[in-house]
């Protein structure tokens, strides 16, 4: 059996041969790490609470929210929450995935004029499989609003006058009825260090990339690597 099993060919996982190819420029985020002091106001099972009800505790304290969620509400259920209670805000959102009613409500967010503009991070296969919501994206946030990359990132900014709300989540954009965390708060610094993510996005990629073919993409990252 020992014998047998040497002679298989089994292939090497990259994630555990000591070296892994960057799927992204490693320049690409200026700034990787952020350090900071941690304060929570507390660490709870929000399984029975509605996104609004976790809302109402948000203050601009320093606190931040931390809690599970087993499906009761979504990432675009915090997301509104939020909204309503901070007033009409910028809005930056990085994310694997995205659904159709999801995408539609950020429009509907944004033609009420509680989102005053929007910057989307989408993994480079959210294009290719649903081109018409990236199309749709463009026709609503603006012809720049969307970037692509290799991400599995999924987090939210939102900036009004008076707030600076950094939304943190294993959920993407779209209905999510499994365990779930989020973190919540007021958080000037992280919202700053989020946004510079985008940023440097922006600044090395042109808003065309969005629109090329998946090769054209991967050899996009192939040179700029």
């Amino acid at each position: 059996m020992q014998t047998l099993i040497s002679q298989l060919q089994i292939p090497t996982n990259p994630l555990l041969s000591g070296r892994v190819d960057a799927a992204v420029p490693p320049d690409c985020i200026q700034k990787a790490v952020v350090k900071r002091p941690i304060r929570r106001q507390s660490a709870q099972d929000y399984r029975r609470d509605s996104a609004v009800e976790i809302v109402k505790n948000l203050e601009r304290d320093g606190m931040e929210l931390f809690g599970l969620t087993r499906g009761q509400f979504s990432l675009s259920d915090l997301i509104e929450a939020v909204l309503d209670k901070i007033g009409p805000a910028e809005m930056e959102i990085s994310t694997w995935t995205a659904a159709h009613a999801d995408v539609e409500r950020m429009m509907v967010l944004m033609e009420s004029g509680k989102v005053t503009g929007c910057r989307w991070l989408v993994d480079q296969t959210f294009v290719r499989r649903v081109p018409e919501l990236a199309a749709r994206i463009r026709e609503t946030f603006g012809d720049d609003s969307i970037r692509v990359t290799r991400t599995h990132a999924k987090f939210v900014t939102l900036r009004s006058e008076e707030w600076a709300v950094a939304l943190r989540s294993s959920m993407n954009l779209n209905q999510n009825p499994r365990l779930e965390s989020f973190q919540v708060a007021h958080d000037p610094e992280l919202c700053d260090f989020l946004s510079a993510a985008f940023d440097d996005v922006w600044r090395r990629q042109d808003k065309s990339l969005s629109l090329a073919s998946t090769s054209d993409q991967l050899k996009w990252y192939r040179d700029h690597g």
